[in-house]
């Protein structure tokens, strides 16, 4: 695979990754300019700058970015060929896209992973049965809601939805979502049910600032009924709040005007 190719299939599994180009090459050197390297913290993806050595400098490079630089242009001598040669090279981070968990396969979390698509974001959907139907965009991991997000660890700019509010699995899934650096953890129930919810939490030793993290009843207030209304509110509020605005009309009074 092509390290272009590897770079879209890596974000649209939500993998951080570094791009390492040849900017310049000087002397007997088996590169050219462009050649490129798709690596992550574990080592290369796809593509070769032209040799094992090249390659092996591309990867320092590469854990350099993804270690906290983000972007590093350096140049790189290989003496001891004969004539001298160098490279110059430029690596550059792929943050993942934000993506929404939605624990619970159930109608409204259906729906919530219908309207996130739409918004062009990848959904994971937990809990679904093994022979689900998928498509773009959508990854059913079947099983224990609680085992899967562990097994796949959320990143900070993600967001979580429990779409149940009493499954069996639900004190668990909000231990590990609150316990998380994302962005945003919101869990369907009315104003009865989550006080229930946040209670046994916080009987379960909770630390209250966590508790503070969750969005419950989760949507904005649009008199949402039906399954996809109630989705529409909810990744509206998720936008709202990872982009740090109220969520209130923006329409203008105009017979003020």
């Amino acid at each position: 695979m092509e390290a272009i190719d590897a770079l879209a299939e890596a974000r649209r599994q939500g993998r951080r990754v570094a791009l390492v180009t040849v900017l310049a090459v000087e002397g007997d050197a088996p590169s050219h300019p462009g050649a490129k390297l798709l690596a992550d913290a574990t080592g290369p993806i796809a593509g070769t700058l032209g040799c094992s050595e090249f390659d092996g400098a591309a990867l320092e490079v590469a854990r350099r970015a993804l270690d906290g630089h983000r972007t590093v242009r350096e140049r790189r001598d290989f003496p001891g060929h004969g004539l001298g040669r160098a490279i110059e090279l430029f690596a550059e981070v792929s943050e993942p896209a934000p993506s929404v968990i939605v624990v619970g396969d159930n109608p409204v979390g259906r729906a919530i992973a219908d309207v996130v698509i739409a918004a062009g974001r990848r959904v994971r959907l937990l809990g679904g049965p093994g022979d689900a139907v998928t498509r773009p965009g959508l990854d059913v991991i079947p099983g224990s809601p609680a085992d899967a997000l562990r097994a796949h660890e959320p990143a900070a700019a993600d967001a979580v939805i429990v779409s149940d509010h009493d499954a069996p699995w639900v004190d668990d899934v909000l231990r590990i979502a609150l316990g998380s650096d994302v962005t945003f953890v919101g869990m369907l129930g009315s104003r009865r049910h989550a006080p229930e919810a946040v209670a046994r939490l916080r009987a379960q030793g909770i630390d209250e600032t966590l508790l503070a993290r969750l969005h419950s009843p989760c949507g904005l207030d649009i008199g949402s009924r039906t399954p996809g209304e109630i989705a529409l509110s909810i990744v509206a509020e998720v936008v709202a709040v990872e982009r740090g605005r109220a969520g209130g009309p923006m329409t203008i009074d105009w017979s003020r005007v």
